[in-house]
């Protein structure tokens, strides 16, 4: 039987009619990615196929991404949707054989909230566009979290999840619950319904007129753009970013390490704001609906930098010295489908119940 070992949850960035919703550059898929990078733990190149069940809005479109996102094989099923479906995702993860699965519930975009979210908003903001990822496993005493309510699953994952959280915590302090379970009131830019449309329409089959990336150079890079791992050498030390296959320094192929940087606490160096007229064509719809928007040169390790576009935030509210965070996002379509990579988010305090 297994145990719940860790939680993590990823909410929408904007705000609109007191709740939160999906951002201009957020979707499903961005949303379970938090969630899962959230929920996965430690770092470490563990290659055991994993479980995943998901519940709600995500596409089954996106599931290699969710490979790539936990860096190991996975499979993946669908039970019948709604309150349903993730009740029973989580009896059977429980009642399961040993080995590790993640329920991932996500409710994105209205349509599914209805079906997820029986009940009205709440404070705990269950009414929010959000993705949950619920990780069991083998875990002994650290896996215990408290009985699932299964009496309250009609109310959906966000709520069941916040309950799965404050039985845990008082029970144990062991930091296996990331995320902003609690956010009262929902904090994050307005998201004006125009603008959003605006972004909509984009045409997924517009052929680019700016740096083409074909889509294999595009899936091959993907360990370094959305989990920033990088190859330090061991003969001269050096750590280059993103992989190569060669080190940046002495021109080694052979004795390379994979090192994962980390996606969080970046210090920023120096900023600039990309007005209209500046951007590459790729980003032209969004400069279009939305108008500039900010970039940064954070250093994310010592001698490590990378420039990433800052969202969440208007262009100049994050300066040189601040902290920033790093967030899977939209970036711009390619080929017939969305490209995704880093942005630079504002580091703000996390909120959570503490029991």
């Amino acid at each position: 039987m297994r145990a719940l070992l860790r939680a993590g949850i990823g909410r929408a960035s904007g705000v609109r009619d007191g709740r939160r919703v999906l951002g201009p550059d957020e979707d499903a898929f961005t949303l379970a990615a938090t969630a899962l990078e959230r929920a996965r733990g430690p770092r470490f190149r563990d290659r055991t196929p994993v479980r995943v069940t998901v519940v709600g809005s995500l596409l089954p479109a996106t599931d290699w991404a969710i490979s790539v996102v936990l860096e190991r094989p996975i499979e993946v099923v669908r039970p019948v949707s709604g309150a349903e479906g993730f009740g029973r995702a989580l009896e059977e993860a429980r009642a399961g054989p040993s080995g590790d699965e993640v329920v991932l519930a996500v409710v994105a975009g209205g349509a599914e909230t209805a079906s997820l979210d029986a009940n009205p908003p709440t404070s705990d903001g269950e009414r929010d566009d959000a993705a949950v990822a619920l990780w069991f496993g083998d875990g002994g005493a650290a896996g215990s979290g408290g009985a699932l309510p299964a009496s309250d699953v009609a109310r959906g994952p966000l709520a069941v999840a916040s309950e799965m959280y404050r039985a845990a915590v008082r029970e144990r302090q062991d930091g296996s619950w990331a995320g902003p379970w609690r956010v009262t009131p929902p904090e994050g830019p307005t998201v004006e319904a125009s603008k959003l449309r605006a972004l909509a329409d984009v045409r997924l089959t517009a052929v680019s007129e700016g740096a083409y990336v074909p889509r294999p150079r595009y899936l091959e890079n993907l360990p370094s753009r959305w989990n920033f791992a990088a190859e330090r050498c061991r003969a001269c030390g050096a750590t280059t970013f993103p992989s190569r296959g060669r080190c940046r320094s002495c021109g080694r192929a052979e004795g390379l390490e994979t090192v994962e940087l980390p996606t969080d606490g970046a210090l920023v160096v120096a900023t600039t704001v990309i007005g209209s007229g500046a951007q590459p064509t790729e980003f032209d719809p969004q400069v279009e609906a939305l108008g500039p928007y900010g970039v940064v040169l954070a250093e994310v390790a010592t001698g490590v930098r990378v420039t990433l576009q800052l969202t969440d935030a208007s262009p100049g509210e994050v300066r040189i010295g601040d902290r920033v965070d790093t967030r899977l996002r939209r970036l711009y379509p390619m080929e017939g489908e969305w490209r995704y990579g880093r942005k630079a988010v504002p580091r703000r305090p996390s909120t959570r119940p503490t029991g």
